[in-house]
Parts: structure tokens; sequence; C-alpha cells
């Protein structure tokens, strides 16, 4: 759809932008050819089924797809103040069977439910003790085919199979009986999807939504016999030939195929041998569809207020409660992924990122302006409401579940935690409430003076809480380069607003403390590497993520300053760190050639901080987690003898790098712009473009933008256009992308974060 054509419609984002399904994975995936099946129910009898929770089964002759009779599973989803949450479901009991002759598992599922827009299903599948789940929605009153392709799992022993709907709660439009039919079970061999490694076989990998004017126009190929490559208009007349270029990599032999030199505006697709790409732009801003598309995403995200198609008004009824007894009632914002919970801190950074884009088109895009305008105020309004006016605010809400909006004298579920007073918290507040009055001091002036008011007493929060080493339980002691990279961000900010000393002393004092962290002389490695920082100015650990990322928190600090405050002392010494991160990036930036992804990072053996990592009770001790990390850290690149750079970050359970990859590009974003660096620039355009389809598997991240995008982990809503989920994640030790058809959290999930450092790397590339 034509970006005029997709406003206009959505009504400027304002009525859910609706998936087509022609471009999507999973249509893709409906139409494979079945080699081979094998029948494991039929719904024919209870026997070997088991009720799991408070589920009740029994077999239904009237509603049927396949097979003679159906599985039918009864629940009642009302299970407000019932804690710890009911489950329901059953478990498909068969003799251990062989089962490696196929590869993909296939169940037909019909949901009967009254008032609702989708469910969230668990599938289990695989050997007895080594099953994976599989996690979709799926929509109610109508037959859904459920596939998911298991060639990795291990199933030769394989004794059962669990289908789980999760119960969510009964919001006040829908009743609270759910009936859901398990029609047939069934196992098939398909063709499998590529999923794991560097590999392209006959895929062309390029950017799905196009190319800036201006920019690098590059797709890459795995192998031809062809000597040329065209691109046509939508006229199909070739405007462009070129030749393929052979080059050899550490991740394998490659032809790139660029088209640079094309610089007219418009829409085309390039065709190689017999294989065509589907149309893309070559623009001024080429990703402007994904950006009205994200603002459709982040609508549908939004908390507390009735989104048509997705939810009613919802938990209007949910509280923080301070220490003191007080409590704020927590709902609005947006909800932060598939789990409806919420964060403070990546709230505050999607709206930072909204405001930052919306002064950024101010005056040039009329309509994407007054779009932006509202979104952010979404977002900063839910960080005014949630402060307790001492520090404390709400951190973060797991929701999980729809609440009813009428409560019994007993029910004991509305209070979501407690409220907690962090500086890393504070500073992210008041940079963004900072920004937001700069933003809306001629729309708003009221809302623009609350905003400054709440900024400055946040800031002052966050600099008394820093200074006595005071952090919350929820997240830990303070990272020194990050928390000291907000403050100084923050005091840019309000120096820019008041052009008080005051201000700007603290961030000259966060600053020092920022490059304290950054490694800046050449290590004793045999392959030497400056730039990077560490967490610390001892420098006991090296900054790196695992999920959530803040990479961009030190050099953020360190930009703005330079940008507001050029004539400081110090601003020399801020312009050499900067280089420096700019000598690490560019050191690095070709290592994953011809992708050009950016490595994740540099990893010390001996500085684990392994309560930055995420240890499910399922992993066990820390020092099992701490063995596991040093597994998939010598598969990097190694660079000294316990130094090694990972092209992927390490992870323990929450796997999934866009966040991780996003916030280094934001970085990378904010130096070329300082410094109008246009090799740096491309630097950032080609992380975009490896989320948005130049990757292996040739698939668009962004659900809804692009093509061959999967079906994504978005549990209590349908699909969403324009969400980006967690991301491309690693499979067991491999340093290496893995991106299989099955669905699960987190590498799969929505994410408020992911699209908020997203909109932010664009901030500092449209024109």
């Amino acid at each position: 759809m034509k970006i005029d054509e997709l406003i206009k419609t959505s009504l400027c984002a304002h009525k859910e932008m609706k998936d087509d399904f022609t471009n999507c994975a999973e249509k893709r995936w409906q139409e494979k050819d079945i080699q081979h099946r094998r029948v494991l129910y039929q719904g024919q009898s209870l026997e070997n089924v088991v009720a799991n929770g408070q589920a009740t089964i029994e077999i239904d002759k009237n509603v049927k797809k396949n097979c003679q009779s159906s599985l039918l599973i009864m629940a009642n989803t009302n299970i407000e103040n019932i804690s710890p949450r009911p489950t329901c479901g059953v478990t498909i009991n068969f003799l251990e069977q062989d089962l490696s002759a196929y590869n993909r598992v296939s169940v037909w599922v019909y949901i009967d439910a009254v008032g609702y827009h989708n469910f969230y299903f668990h599938f289990t599948f695989g050997n007895n003790g080594e099953e994976v789940l599989h996690a979709p929605s799926l929509l109610p009153n109508q037959w859904n085919h459920v596939i998911w392709e298991v060639g990795r799992i291990k199933r030769d022993k394989v004794k059962k199979i669990g289908i789980t709907p999760s119960l969510m709660g009964c919001p006040p439009e829908a009743e609270p009986l759910l009936k859901v039919y398990i029609d047939e079970v069934a196992m098939e061999q398909v063709e499998a999807d590529y999923d794991l490694g560097w590999e392209l076989q006959d895929r062309i990998a390029y950017c799905h939504s196009g190319f800036f004017v201006d920019a690098e126009k590059i797709a890459v190929v795995e192998k031809t016999e062809s000597n040329h490559f065209y691109i046509f208009d939508t006229n199909h007349k070739v405007v462009y030939t070129g030749n393929p270029q052979k080059v050899a990599t550490d991740i394998g032999n490659f032809y790139l195929l660029d088209f640079s030199k094309l610089k007219e505006i418009g829409e085309y697709y390039l065709q190689i041998d017999s294989r065509y790409t589907k149309p893309f732009v070559i623009d001024q801003n080429p990703y402007s569809s994904s950006i009205w598309k994200s603002m459709n995403f982040l609508r549908l995200l939004r908390c507390g207020e009735d989104v048509s198609g997705v939810h009613s008004a919802c938990h209007l009824n949910c509280r923080t409660a301070h220490q003191d007894g007080r409590s704020v009632p927590n709902f609005g914002g947006w909800h932060d992924a598939g789990d409806v919970s919420q964060f403070e801190i990546c709230t505050a950074e999607m709206a930072h990122a909204i405001i930052e884009l919306a002064l950024k088109v101010k005056n040039k895009d009329q309509l994407l302006y007054e779009r932006l305008l509202e979104e952010a105020k979404v977002g900063i309004n839910w960080l005014l409401r949630t402060r307790f006016g001492d520090g404390s605010r709400v951190l973060g809400v797991s929701y999980r579940i729809w609440r009813d909006n009428v409560l019994t004298s007993d029910n004991q579920t509305i209070i979501c935690g407690s409220a907690e007073n962090g500086p890393f918290e504070n500073f992210c507040a008041a940079a963004a409430e900072a920004l937001a009055y700069t933003l809306f001091q001629e729309e708003d002036p009221v809302f623009a003076d609350w905003c400054l008011r709440a900024a400055k007493a946040d800031f002052s929060y966050g600099q008394k809480g820093y200074a006595e080493g005071s952090y919350t339980k929820r997240w830990g002691p303070s990272i020194v380069a990050q928390t000291s990279g907000d403050g100084a961000l923050a005091a840019a900010e309000l120096y820019a607003i008041t052009k008080e000393e005051q201000y700007l002393t603290f961030g000259v004092t966060y600053a020092n403390d920022v490059l304290a962290c950054q490694q800046q002389e050449y290590p004793d490695w045999d392959k030497p590497l400056r730039g990077f920082f560490y967490e610390d100015p001892a420098h006991q650990y090296i900054l790196a993520y695992e999920h959530r990322g803040h990479e961009q928190t030190p050099v953020q600090g360190l930009v703005r300053l330079c940008e507001v405050a050029s004539e400081n002392p110090n601003y020399l010494k801020w312009k050499q760190g900067l280089e420096l991160y700019r000598e690490y990036i560019l050191a690095t930036s070709d290592l994953v050639a011809p992708y050009n992804l950016l490595p994740g990072h540099v990893y010390d053996l001996n500085k684990i901080n392994i309560n930055h990592f995420t240890i499910v009770p399922t992993i066990g001790s820390p020092e099992r987690a701490l063995a596991i990390l040093e597994s998939q850290i010598k598969t990097g690149i190694q660079l000294a003898e316990h130094v090694y750079l990972r092209k992927f970050p390490i992870a323990v359970t929450r796997r999934g790098f866009h966040a991780t990859l996003l916030s280094k590009v934001k970085a990378v974003s904010l130096i070329a712009q300082l410094f109008s660096d246009e090799k740096l620039k491309q630097v950032a355009i080609n992380q975009l473009e490896w989320i948005l389809g130049k990757n292996p598997f040739a698939s668009s991240g962004m659900y809804g933008e692009g093509y061959n995008y999967h079906p994504l982990y978005v549990a209590f809503s349908d699909q969403m256009v324009g969400a980006l989920p967690v991301g491309i994640r690693t499979y067991e030790d491999f340093d290496a992308p893995y991106w299989p058809t099955i669905n699960n959290a987190v590498y799969k999930e929505i994410w408020g974060h992911t699209t908020g450092k997203f909109l932010w790397v664009l901030v500092d590339l449209i024109k």
C-alpha cells in the first residue's frame, strides 16, 4: 500500500492497520507441499487424554473439521482474585513414538467464545522432559490451523503433546465460558525453513522498506550464474544494470548487488537469474511506512483505554503502593510487551524517542508531527501521573490478565507491586519530561510547565539518590556508565531550557564518570580494541546487555553536552571520547560482512557480571549460568587469552537481540549526526536494513512491513501491524542468527522498547 493511502485509510494511525496476510511468512508455511503425513489424534476418544487445571473435557460430534468428532475443552475465564493464576488444558498421551521422519506439527483448533478478540495458547512437543513450547495467538469462532516446524527438536521418543489455552481473565465485554475444540493432531514432512546460520541459498537479502537516495543500495545473494542483475521500475522497465561482485568473508562467499548509483526517487524491484525481489522504494525517507506502522503499533499497545479490535478499557483499578500507604493508579501509557506489563524505563525512553522524532519533523510533515505529538503525551502523562513526588515512582507493572472493573471487598489483586526510588529511573524520566517541555511549550503551555517542574524535581531525586548510592530492588545497583550517561543527558536537557549553571556542573561531573568508564588506551591484547565502555570506572565489568539495551546512554550524554555546551572547557574531552567510540564501531563494523551487522559486545571471561543476566529457576545456580555464558563467549572472535568479541550478545534465557543492537545503533547515529559522518551514518543504516530484511532469512522483523515477516508472540491480542519483536536470537552456543518458525517468548515477543529504539535511531537518519 502506498504511504499516502496507508495514512488515509488508517486515519493517521487512529484506525487499526490490518495485514492482508499476503506477505506474511505464515501464508508461505501454510502453502508448503506436504511430502508425508501421520495422524496422531482424531478427536475420537478420551482414552489417553488428561485434563489439566480447571479444564473439563468431552468428545463432541457437532463441531469438527477433518474428523468425525473433536475433543472439547471447557473452562471458566473468570479468574479475578484467584492466585496463583489457574491453568487449563489437555495432555494427549500416546505410546512412545519415533517421529523423527516428520518435521512439522499440525493441529486444528476452534475456539468458541463471546467477547474476545483472540486467545493465546501453549503447545508443547518433543521427547519427554525436552519439550519445546510454541505459543501462537489464535482467533475465536473460526478454525485455526496451527503449524510449527520441529526439525531441531528431539522427537525420537515422543510420548505426548500438550495443548493449553492461557486463561487471561474475563473482560467486561466477554462471557466467561470458553470452549476449545481440537479436531486433529498430525505430524507432517515438509521442506524445512532455513533457520540457523548465515547462508542465503536462493534467497535475496535486501532492505524490504527501501533505501535512502544518497546512501548505499546493496542486495546480497549467495550464488548466481548470471553476470548481470537488473533494477526495474513499476512499469517493468529496466532502469539500472549492474554486475554481481563476488566477496569472500569469514561467514561465507556471497555476491553483492550494488545499485548505489541509482538515485531517482521511486518504487523498484530487482532481478537476478530467474529470481525477483518484491517492490521497495528509493526515497529521501524510505522508512516513512515503517514509522506510520510503528505509530499504529503503539496506539494498539495503549493501556487503560478502549482500543477498538484489541480490548476495552483495561486495568482501570490496578494500583502501585508507596511504602507510606499511598497508592496511585498505574494504568495508562503503553503495555510494554506481549504480557501487557509496563516498565517505567521503557516508557521514558519510548516517549523521549517519539518527542525527538516530533521535533525533527515539525514544520516538515504536519500530519506525522501531530500524530507523534499525541502519542508522546500518552507516555509522558503516565510518567507524570505515576510519580509520588518524593522520588518514588511506579517502576514496573505485571498485569498479565484482564481484570474485573467491579471489585469484591476481598479483592487482593489490584495492588501490583511497590513504588521505588531509583536514580537511573528518575534520570530517564527527567530527560523525557524536559524534552516534553520543549515540544509542548507552544502547543500546551500548562502541560509543558508541569513537565518542566517534574523534570527538575526528578533530576534532583536522581542526583540525590545517585550520590547516596541508592538503587531499586527491581534492577539492582547502578551501572555507572549507564546512569551517569543518562544523568548527563538529563542535565544537558535542563541546561538547554533553563541556562542554569548548576545543571551544566552536574552534566560535567557525570560526563567525567562516563569517560572514566571508557577504554581509552589500547589494551595488551593480540587484537586490541579501544573506545568501548566498562560498567564502572574501575573497569571491573565490560558494559554489555543481554535483553533490554542501554548502550546508547554514555554516548547520548556526551553528545547532548557537546550540542548544548560547545564552549565549555570540557568540550574537547567529550569529543575525544566520542571519537574513540567511533573508532571502536568502525573497527568492528565489517566483521559480519556482507550483512555488516554490528557485533554484540566484547567479553572478558574474568569480567562477567552474572548479576546482570536473567537466570530462571530451571537453570539452577549462578555457577551453572556462568558456565553457560562462558561456553558462548568462547565461540566468538578471540582478541586475547580471556577476551572475545561475539557477533551476537550472550544470554542464558533472554535471547533476542534487536533491542541490544538498536541501543548501540542509537549511539552510532548520534555520533554520525554530531560529526556529519556519512560513513558512520551508513553503519547505522546497515543495522536497520538487517532488521528489515537484509538478513540470512530474508525476513522483515516488523510485522506487516516488507515481506516474509513471522507471526509474533502477542499473547493478549491479534497480530499488530508495525510490531517489532525482541529479535533474532541465537541457538545453543552458536554465534550465528537463529529464526525458527516456532513462536515463543522472548525472541518473538512484541516489545515497545524495541520500537522506541527503532524510532530513536531514525531521528538521526531522516532528513
